[in-house]
């Protein structure tokens, strides 16, 4: 009897342990939810680089209530530096629209720096370059824009010397290693076409760095297909050799290649088949990719509008029960916008599938951040340094207006961005001309009120893709239409 009590109690003491595990895990869950939702839109916004100070004074805060949180501390407090690095994610985050104007050409060098792996190759310079913006940055938050300005010129120019640097350090420099070691091993007998043009883009990158010095991005570019072409000749030496020493016939070959398409197709439970080629099973994978990129958008769009709806109705059950707690009997104001805020959310949601249905995937992407929604207009494209909009693309122009036309109480910000080609000032010119080319078409041809537009021009400081490739430039070459719903809490 002794041992069934004493195992009863074991397994009561352990259920005891669990459960309380699991409150715990859920009351951390509860009380930080909104603050790391916080701190990661701070981080997008790279607020620990536009504004450091109330960027690393939230995290001090939130890194402090964490630990008080593991020792069992008084929750009041808790909750108070919560609140506190909640707000103060929010201001960084507030701060990071003027920085991201103040600071775009030394964010665009900055970007390019690290695409150069300057970090790792130059590792002084960076850290100079870092400590600089950081600087300009601080100076920013106290309200010193003169000197917020002149220190972000400065750290343009280290983040463009660290670029140079870690060019010429690690591509090169290395490529003139590979190249040597291929031109030993007579690598130009097995891979000639690949040898001569690694070596041609060598010649061209070097002659880029010194008739372009301010602007590197061409350079950094030919560096690394350089570096990459050297590489690729060495591996289709040592490819070669395996070849011939397991004497593969032509058949062999074209399975071995075909087998990691046919691994991928599996993976998208996809049959792919090579009787007429790859182009065929190459198209229906990309397909296949794009239409899951589609449902992922969707999938993050949902995520938001349920937390958000679930916030509201947590919000409302605590105030229904204050009601049936007072005996009240009425419904507080509380509750009343929270089921406002429940409406909004469901009208948002249902305007945004309505705008998703409105283009294909070749003229626009539309998603979701927060409350706003967000059209990327594919399909409309500019000539190479030019502002002009394209006869053919009114059209498109003007299935962006019916869907503008849905909130009828919205905010509009028409963003311009650009590749990497090309100077930053100029980018940064040609970006506000092309979202300005583009909110003259639609006042000329809406009839929304004027004054819920803006523009704005972000250069090349905001891909969305990559630039070492055609396909990235492409798409960073892009017009933005944010559509900002103003709701208010009023009832």
């Amino acid at each position: 009897m002794k041992k069934t009590q004493v195992k009863l109690m074991g397994i009561l003491i352990a259920l005891i342990l669990v459960f309380g595990g699991l409150q715990g895990q859920n009351m951390q869950a509860s009380l930080f939810d909104e603050v790391n939702k916080s701190m990661m839109i701070a981080k997008d916004a790279q607020a620990d680089v536009l504004s450091p100070r109330a960027y690393g004074e939230a995290v001090e805060a939130y890194n402090t209530a964490k630990k008080e949180f593991d020792e069992n501390g008084d929750l009041s407090d808790i909750k108070e530096k919560i609140l506190k690095a909640n707000l103060t994610f929010q201001k960084a985050t507030q701060n990071t629209k003027v920085g991201s104007v103040m600071f775009s050409s030394a964010l665009s060098a900055r970007q390019d720096a690290i695409s150069a792996e300057a970090s790792q190759f130059v590792k002084e310079i960076w850290m100079d370059a870092e400590d600089e913006l950081k600087d300009a940055a601080e100076e920013l938050e106290e309200g010193d824009s003169n000197n917020a300005k002149e220190g972000g010129t400065k750290a343009t120019d280290l983040y463009r010397k660290a670029e140079l640097e870690s060019i010429k350090a690690n591509y090169l420099t290395n490529t003139k290693r590979l190249l040597q070691k291929a031109d030993d091993n007579k690598v130009y007998k097995v891979a000639p076409k690949t040898i001569a043009e690694a070596k041609d883009l060598l010649n061209k990158a070097e002659k880029e760095l010194v008739d372009n010095r301010y602007d590197t991005d061409m350079a950094r570019y030919l560096a690394k297909q350089a570096k990459y072409k050297a590489l690729l000749a060495l591996h289709i030496a040592k490819q070669e050799e395996l070849l011939d020493d397991k004497d593969f016939e032509t058949e062999d070959y074209l399975l071995m290649c075909y087998a990691p398409l046919a691994k991928i197709g599996e993976s998208f439970n996809i049959d792919v088949k090579f009787n007429n080629g790859i182009d065929e099973p190459i198209s229906k994978i990309i397909n296949r990719i794009e239409v899951d990129k589609k449902l992922i958008s969707n999938l993050k769009s949902t995520v938001i509008s349920q937390r958000t709806m679930n916030t509201n109705l947590e919000s409302m059950a605590r105030e229904q029960q204050k009601i049936i707690t007072d005996m009240k009997g009425t419904l507080s104001e509380e509750v009343l916008k929270a089921q406002n805020r429940i409406d909004r959310m469901e009208d948002i949601n249902a305007k945004f599938e309505q705008i998703q249905q409105t283009f294909d995937k070749e003229e626009a992407e539309v998603f979701r951040q927060k409350d706003e929604v967000i059209i990327r207009m594919i399909g409309v494209n500019f000539d190479v340094g030019q502002a002009q909009i394209k006869q053919e693309d009114y059209k498109l122009l003007t299935q962006v207006r019916e869907a503008m036309n849905l909130f009828s109480n919205a905010s509009i910000v028409i963003e311009g961005h650009t590749d990497s080609q090309g100077g930053d000032d100029l980018n940064l010119k040609l970006s506000q001309d092309r979202a300005d080319a583009v909110l003259s078409y639609l006042n000329a041809n809406t009839s929304i009120d004027k004054a819920r537009f803006s523009t704005i021009g972000f250069g090349e400081s905001k891909p969305v893709a990559n630039n070492e490739t055609v396909a990235g430039r492409k798409l960073n070459r892009r017009i933005d239409i944010v559509i900002k719903p103003n709701f208010t809490e009023e009832l």
